[in-house]
């Protein structure tokens, strides 16, 4: 089949199932892979993902970080009441023990395991906003907690990323450490000095030029940013992050500049990152009677719920609040995703875990919001308030 008619078909089915997903008040992601399994190996065999799929999947993830890092205010994080700080810490530790531990105990390595817990570690913001704004929960008590804690669970998710491709793509224990160094280098300076000049740079291209050229120079930076991040050793998608986090004070409240940048990658690009995923995994009935795919869903929901509960019981005032903290904690999405990923490209993980992981990714963000939905009704009947 000729690539630009598998980039046509990819993309209309990838659209049109991740349009109805969302509909039906679930993440489009979820119909965006599920239109890569069908159209691949798993049923039609339509499709392959070739090399210029892999390129377009890379631009699409390049871009979705990039928007995540635009969307993180760092002065929020700053400002961040105890309550979604402590919760984070929580939410984050416990799932990762848990996850490490699942994976000792069913005869993995060490750095698979390791691989395991940050997976397992990181929240959907996404999702959450979604189902809060559902439950018309955003602002409240709950609501607070739950988006505070899933802020700083995706920025400490992206910080474990970089640890783990560093100790993936460094070689001995020499390079790692020389790796470890450079990323917290780099790291460092796109969170200070990079903010300043970056941000900079964006302001006189945007009072000067044109609407299109500060388009072109936001996507340029990251770009730029994701090269000098694979460079150093570590995945291009933590230089895609950190520089929409150096350019988001500028760039969030450029309602024309972010709407653009977000029609390009939510629109075309990051759909094709999705599909990539679908068009990697090979579904049989085999798969579902793997042995890991249960407790790992298991785990995934309690160590979320365990974490939520005990990091913010203290700051609600009864015990279902807490717990609904913790289902708001337990979905996981895109950058879950791109974590399993990046460790399947560099051999940290085998094809059957990066689609046990998938499906964790799938099952979480299609069942917490049901449960977070009668959790909020219970909480409402019994006069409680929210």
């Amino acid at each position: 089949m000729f690539v630009v008619l598998e980039i046509l078909i990819l993309l209309l089915v990838a659209k049109g199932a991740g349009e109805l997903v969302e509909r039906a008040g679930y993440p489009s992601l979820i119909g965006e892979i599920t239109a890569g399994l069908i159209l691949g190996p798993s049923l039609l065999g339509l499709i392959e993902l070739g090399e210029v799929l892999k390129v377009f999947a890379d631009l699409g993830l390049i871009v979705l970080l990039f928007l995540s890092g635009i969307e993180t205010d760092l002065k929020n994080l700053a400002s961040a009441e105890k309550a979604g700080t402590v919760t984070a810490i929580c939410g984050v530790v416990i799932p990762f023990v848990l996850g490490f531990g699942l994976g000792y105990l069913t005869g993995m390595d060490t750095i698979p395991s390791v691989f395991l817990g940050i997976a397992l570690a990181i929240t959907s913001i996404g999702i959450s906003v979604r189902a809060l704004v559902d439950e018309h929960a955003l602002s409240t008590p709950i609501g607070s907690i739950i988006i505070t804690s899933a802020v700083i669970d995706d920025l400490i998710g992206i910080l474990l990323l970089a640890a783990l491709s560093a100790f993936a793509l460094g070689g001995g224990l020499t390079s790692v450490a020389g790796t470890a160094i450079l990323a917290l280098i780099f790291i460092t300076f796109m969170v200070t000095g990079g903010r300043r000049i970056l941000g900079g740079l964006y302001a006189k291209v945007r009072r000067h030029a044109s609407h299109e050229s500060a388009y072109s120079a936001g996507l340029i930076m990251a770009f730029a940013s994701a090269a000098a991040s694979q460079i150093m050793g570590l995945h291009l998608a933590i230089g895609a992050f950190f520089a929409g986090l150096a350019l988001s004070d500028r760039i969030r409240p450029d309602r024309t500049i972010e709407g653009s940048l977000s029609d390009l990658g939510l629109g075309f690009l990051v759909p094709f990152f999705f599909a990539s995923i679908g068009l990697s995994l090979t579904l049989s009935v085999d798969t579902f009677q793997n042995p890991l795919l249960i407790p790992l869903v298991l785990v995934a929901f309690s160590g979320k719920i365990i974490g939520g509960y005990i990091g913010s019981r203290h700051f609600l005032p009864d015990n279902r609040s807490a717990l609904l903290v913790g289902l708001g904690l337990s979905p996981r999405g895109e950058v879950a995703l791109v974590v399993a990923t990046m460790a399947l490209s560099t051999g940290i993980i085998t094809n059957d875990l990066f689609t046990m992981v998938t499906l964790m990714v799938i099952a979480t963000a299609l069942v917490a919001p049901l449960f977070l939905r009668i959790g909020f009704k219970a909480l409402r009947r019994s006069g409680d308030a929210v």
